[in-house]
């Protein structure tokens, strides 16, 4: 069978870097870009979990990085908030956040 994959933004981006040190770094650069746009709030009146810039940051980092770069990246953005970096909306970190029902977005 032959399965051809269709090249990424970042692999057109960063042709000629070693592929593990490119891999890691757009990994880690991925979880720290959702990181930061998680920080982007705008509430809105009718209900308790507000708007933030993570829903963007995780479709843009799925399709700059594809799918398995992308869910490398998400997973360890994860890592990071459980370990207890202020990653997730609000600058807020910790399993007891990630559990609530708003699931670490207010």
């Amino acid at each position: 069978m032959n399965t051809t994959f269709a090249p990424t933004l970042a692999s057109r981006a960063l042709p000629r870097l070693h592929s593990r040190t490119r891999n890691l770094l757009l990994i880690f650069g991925g979880s720290l870009f959702v990181a930061a746009m998680a920080q982007v709030r705008i509430p809105l009146p009718f209900t308790p979990v507000p708007l933030t810039g993570q829903t963007f940051a995780v479709l843009l980092v799925g399709a700059a990085l594809g799918s398995r770069r992308g869910a490398a990246s998400l997973l360890l953005y994860l890592v990071q908030g459980l370990a207890g970096l202020p990653v997730f909306a609000g600058g807020a970190s910790g399993l007891a956040y990630l559990a609530g029902p708003t699931a670490g977005m207010a």
